[in-house]
């Protein structure tokens, strides 16, 4: 199994490193108003996404039968479609209202979230299956062929619509090579409370525009191509989660899904050694972002992406500690604590608003703005992590052990508390 999972992180972090290295070209292909465009819907794409899917991709991996998975999969593809649909729908409106910002930003945010939702759905099933090479496979080529698409679609075209369209293409190949046969056809349906669908629907959104809530804000604030500074700030100053990110958060739904399906005891003590690790990950990150962003920036995106630099290293804090927070959190939705995760996400979402308002209001300053977002995102994520361990511990705590009975003794089950 180990080496199942090296492999699952070296085609995750050999795909992404791609995407880097395609960011210096396209910064030279592409001007900062259009890839601010672009930046701003990938922004709305990943806000958009929790929704989209209706969070299937959570419920996939602990699913109890084939059936299930299939039901779970059509759903979720159903509503994926319905709303990348209504972007489309909604940039012929403003096409013909002459926005045509607007419309592009529409239109590519429905190319985008038919990428990030059908990839994350699929990706379910081979988790729920342990396809951990598979997984690893279509992380490779997910990230070489966006990469190259992007490349392409800089050189001829160089607008957020062509870039877009060279994700989702991306995307479809890498899932049609390694899709599990036989993925959703499989008879059975699934039986869904509506208000745990909504209530974690709502963490999740909330969750990522708490993370998108500078890129959405600095355009209003800032201006357009200050929004296309933000977006590469979090792509350079993300790197490391969008290295490793998705290969992780695979590994611990892969490593935690069957504690919660046959529960032992021992859930909290898994998170804590995930935690252990990916913390200490978090950390070098963070001080390699802070002490070179600053310095390179210029040389290697170009002089006029100079301060991309600054607001990288601004940002470093948060955005490492998405590489512990992120794979774990989503264990609060596998164990059906979809309340506790909406609370911490609009507490979450709250001070972020009153961070980015409250600093370009008072101050109008860019830098200060980002800082006070940066503060108020690690104070956050720490909360997260407890609310985490703490959940876990009330898994374990409720969970009854299978021992052997005593003569005369009836057997004793195992439960685990809602």
């Amino acid at each position: 199994m180990r080496s199942a999972l090296v492999r699952l992180l070296l085609g995750q972090v050999t795909g992404q490193l791609c995407l880097v290295a395609a960011v210096p070209v396209l910064t030279r292909l592409v001007d900062p108003a259009e890839m601010g465009l672009f930046q701003i819907a990938a922004a709305v794409a990943v806000v958009l996404q929790p929704a989209a899917t209706l969070c299937h991709e959570f419920r996939i991996p602990v699913a109890d039968t084939r059936g299930q998975v299939a039901g779970l999969r059509r759903v979720g593809l159903a509503a994926l479609g319905a709303v990348a649909g209504l972007g489309v729908v909604v940039a012929g409106g403003a096409a013909l209202l002459g926005a045509a910002d607007p419309a592009v930003v529409a239109l590519t945010t429905g190319l985008l979230l038919l990428a990030y939702g059908g990839t994350v759905l699929d990706n379910a099933v081979l988790i729920r299956e342990e396809r951990r090479s598979a997984l690893a496979v279509r992380n490779l080529l997910s990230g070489v062929l966006g990469a190259g698409l992007q490349v392409a679609a800089g050189v001829l075209v160089g607008s957020a619509v062509a870039l877009g369209t060279a994700v989702l293409v991306g995307r479809l190949v890498a899932i049609a090579v390694t899709r599990s046969p036989g993925a959703g056809s499989a008879p059975g349906g699934v039986a869904l409370s509506p208000r745990d669908t909504l209530v974690t629907v709502g963490a999740q959104s909330i969750w990522v525009l708490s993370m998108q809530t500078m890129t959405l804000l600095t355009a209003p604030f800032f201006g357009v191509a200050a929004a296309g500074y933000v977006g590469l700030a979090q792509r350079i100053a993300g790197a490391p989660t969008a290295l490793v990110g998705q290969a992780l958060g695979q590994v611990a739904q892969s490593l935690l899904a069957p504690h919660v399906r046959a529960p032992r005891g021992e859930l909290r003590r898994a998170v804590l050694r995930q935690l252990a690790v990916l913390g200490g990950g978090a950390s070098m990150v963070a001080v390699v972002l802070i002490v070179a962003a600053p310095r390179w920036a210029g040389t290697v995106l170009g002089a006029e992406y100079a301060a991309v630099g600054t607001v990288t290293a601004v940002l470093a804090v948060p955005f490492a500690l998405q590489i512990t927070t992120a794979p774990l959190v989503p264990l609060l939705i596998m164990i059906g604590r979809q309340g506790v995760l909406f609370r911490l996400q609009v507490v979450r979402a709250v001070v972020a608003l009153a961070a980015v308002t409250g600093g370009a209001l008072v101050t109008g300053d860019f830098v200060t703005t980002c800082l006070l977002y940066a503060i108020s995102e690690t104070a956050c994520y720490g909360g997260c992590l407890v609310a985490v361990l703490r959940e876990a511990g009330r898994v374990d705590a409720a969970t009854v052990q299978v021992r052997p009975a005593s003569p005369g003794e009836p057997c004793e089950g195992s439960t685990t508390g809602g």
